[in-house]
């Protein structure tokens, strides 16, 4: 089988981030402990992020999030 069309999708690593991967952003936005200014930059800019873009932000938001729940907190810091 001829599995170009793949080969291409997936070598395309400056494709625009996808609508899941801002709309992670944006609801980690909400409840990550980072600067409000740093918030808003990313909430600018993340219009034009492509997906590896993405990936890092979310991946540096999901680091930096303010647990809600002290179970959650547990669950973190216990799998360390």
């Amino acid at each position: 089988m001829d599995y170009d069309w793949l080969d291409d999708f997936l070598e395309d690593v400056d494709a625009n981030a996808e609508i899941w991967q801002l709309d992670y952003i944006d609801k980690l936005l909400r409840s990550a402990s980072i600067d409000e200014d740093e918030k808003n930059k990313i909430e600018y800019d993340s219009s034009n992020y492509t997906q590896k873009e993405a990936a890092v932000t979310i991946s540096y938001l999901k680091q930096n999030q303010v647990f809600t729940d002290p179970r959650d907190k547990w669950k973190f810091y216990n799998k360390l």
